[in-house]
């Protein structure tokens, strides 16, 4: 009952309905990275549809999400399913825009580093 009442557009926030998504851009661009890597989660669009109606907060980066940066931007480039594995670290990189652009940075430099290239730049 509580899940129809979040997802039913009837009985959202007026605020959340007309406010634009501020970071809309990166995300697209985050998803089409990951779809061009062959590693953009299977459930990955379902959780992007609801961020409009979720109350999730960009959690603040902390000292380990750069360890897991490194981690998850070399296993996405190796083309494991970030996603599935790494669940926490995906939901932070989809709701925080420092460490989405962080995490897309550091996918160029790994590329780059390891002689592959920079992958789909957008």
């Amino acid at each position: 009952m509580i899940m129809d009442t979040v997802l039913n557009p009837m009985f959202r926030q007026q605020s959340t309905m007309h406010e634009p998504s501020v970071n809309n851009g990166d995300l697209t661009a985050l998803r089409e990275r990951l779809l061009g890597l062959n590693v953009w989660p299977e459930a990955g669009d379902e959780f992007l549809a609801l961020l409009p109606v979720s109350r999730w907060d960009a959690p603040p980066l902390t000292d380990d999400d750069n360890e897991w940066l490194l981690i998850v931007a070399r296993d996405a480039l190796r083309g494991l399913d970030i996603g599935a594995n790494y669940p926490a670290f995906f939901q932070k990189l989809i709701t925080n825009p420092k460490l989405r652009q962080a995490f897309m940075d550091e996918i160029d430099r790994q590329a780059i580093s390891n002689g592959n290239g920079a992958p789909h730049l957008v």
